[in-house]
């Protein structure tokens, strides 16, 4: 009598195979009964670990922060019905962020389809146009024909994840019952790992000539965003010209010195005046930075070419510049164009200076956290005031701190989870830190259950809500503190006790940097609230 429920394990178990052979090592799985021979299968598997998470919502960002952190895809796994519609804050960040996250979403068999059967709705397309591709696979069978497909598929949908547009790939998955094999098998044997390789997009050399041509007939400038690589800085000291860094690009802390660096450029734009010498081309590596005073000094200067170079192929054009797309990897990119315009004299754009603005609250907060981070640390910022406090006032030097955000759609959702994943999933040697607002804390707050074994640090700023809106219009309009500012009487004191997490109380910036350094060597995951009542900024 065939065993179905070992049926389903062998149809999972090849789908598995076909991932791992193409270089899964994470799963993030929330419990759930219709998953179960893809979770069964996840655990046997000899070279995958295994997450668990409750919350499916929590599940999926700390699957993209373990993506982020590690640059490898990870899957996710859930059973049928709203389980799988919880990860879809977190996929359309991995969407627009372009982080690989493979879903195994679980489903009943067609014939419960449409007949009002229990934990089933429609899962097919389930994320839209958010995903890079979509599979639907069939109710498992015995034979070994199609498992061998599932093994293929499994390679396929890792490149797809990859290439050309790195990003998330849904596969939802029809299981009937039984369920539960009448007995569990021995571990399968090991795969041989071979990841597939994407192709290296060089550009072409009339393209270069064309671009090196207009960069020699006036004053220009290299803009940084996410996505930014020290081949950037590499270019920008070779022809010398000035490079405006985002906290995001990777720049500003790389363990590159470079002259040519400008991280104070939001302070040098702050004025109306124009510069000395404005750019006439600017040539854009990855995301347009976020700072308002840059976006507005784009939209004033004469610039006839600007560039932005994002091998992704994503048009990357919010201020509707009609800007020229170059959809080629950085390195060849830059290496054309030190080639093509060695010797050549160029000039770099001119900002005027930074003004002595002194330093407030939010800058001594920014630069004592930066004091405190070693080489090798992690840096995760929260949206809203947090970046922009570390785009203003982080500096740089020849420290590696990798500086991280959700800033794909700049939600408020799911940081404390990224953070979570990208902590565990960290490579280097330093601290791994989070800074963010007492309202971003807030909404991702059943993060905190799954921090067990995890050394890390969350510095909450408390500065009585929503304080971005105190720099919008909306704080003129009346009913702002309860629409829009909307302070919480959430007492964060009783961490501890709802989940074994570490808590300190700053009430002075003074007294920041003491406690800060006392959270880190307690171990375990420890949460500092920095009190800034009332602050406007």
């Amino acid at each position: 009598m065939t065993d179905y429920g070992r049926v389903n394990l062998d149809w999972a178990l090849a789908l598995l195979e076909g991932l791992v052979g193409a270089g899964l090592q994470e799963v993030v799985i929330s419990p759930g009964s219709r998953s179960t021979p893809l979770a069964l299968a996840a655990l046997l598997q000899p070279q995958v670990r295994q997450t668990v998470i409750l919350d499916e919502r929590c599940a999926a960002f700390t699957a993209l922060g373990m993506a982020r952190a590690s640059g490898r895809a990870v899957a996710l796994v859930a059973t049928s019905g709203s389980a799988p519609g919880n990860w879809l804050p977190a996929v359309m960040e991995a969407d627009e962020a372009g982080v690989p996250l493979i879903l195994l979403s679980a489903d009943r068999p067609w014939e419960l389809q449409q007949c009002g059967a229990n934990q089933t709705t429609d899962q097919l397309a389930l994320f839209g146009g958010h995903v890079r591709a979509f599979h639907a696979l069939s109710e498992a069978v015995e034979d070994e024909a199609p498992r061998g497909r599932l093994r293929d598929l499994g390679r396929q949908v890792m490149f797809q994840a990859r290439w050309p547009d790195p990003g998330p790939v849904h596969l939802n998955c029809r299981f009937r019952e039984p369920l539960v094999p009448a007995s569990v098998p021995s571990r399968p044997r090991p795969v041989e790992v071979r990841p597939p390789r994407p192709p290296l997009q060089a550009p072409p050399p009339d393209l270069v000539a064309h671009v090196a041509g207009v960069m020699q007939k006036g004053a220009g400038l290299i803009l940084a965003g996410e996505g930014a690589t020290t081949d950037v800085l590499a270019l920008a000291d070779t022809l010398r010209l000035p490079v405006l860094a985002d906290p995001l690009s990777g720049l500003r802390f790389s363990g590159w010195s470079s002259v040519w660096l400008v991280t104070d450029y939001h302070m040098r734009l702050a004025g109306a005046g124009d510069p000395p010498l404005p750019p006439r081309w600017t040539l854009q590596f990855g995301a347009l930075p976020l700072s308002a005073h840059l976006r507005a000094a784009l939209e004033r200067w004469p610039l006839e070419n600007w560039w932005v170079v994002n091998p992704r192929g994503r048009r990357i054009d919010p201020l509707g510049a009609g800007v020229e797309l170059l959809p080629f990897h950085l390195s060849p990119l830059c290496d054309a164009l030190m080639t093509a315009l060695e010797g050549k004299a160029l000039q770099g754009a001119v900002l005027q200076d930074a003004p002595d603005v002194g330093m407030p609250p939010e800058a001594r907060l920014a630069r004592t956290l930066f004091d405190a981070l070693p080489d090798g640390s992690l840096l995760f910022s929260g949206n809203s005031l947090a970046i922009r406090w570390i785009d203003a006032w982080s500096g740089s030097d020849e420290r590696k701190i990798a500086i991280h955000g959700n800033r794909g759609l700049s939600g408020i959702d799911g940081n404390l989870s990224t953070f979570i994943g990208m902590a565990r999933c960290w490579p280097g040697s330093g601290r791994k830190v989070a800074l963010v607002g007492d309202l971003t804390f807030q909404h991702d707050l059943g993060a905190l259950a799954n921090t067990q074994g995890l050394d890390a640090v969350v510095v909450v700023v408390n500065n009585g809500g929503g304080g971005i809106f105190e720099r919008l219009p909306q704080r003129r309009l009346p009913g702002f503190d309860a629409l829009w500012r909307t302070p919480q009487p959430l007492d964060l004191s009783g961490l501890p006790g709802l989940f074994g997490t570490g808590f300190m109380r700053v009430e002075s910036l003074e007294r920041f940097a003491a406690t800060l350094e006392a959270a880190t060597h307690c171990g375990g995951f420890q949460v500092v609230e920095v009190m800034l009542p009332g602050q406007r900024v």
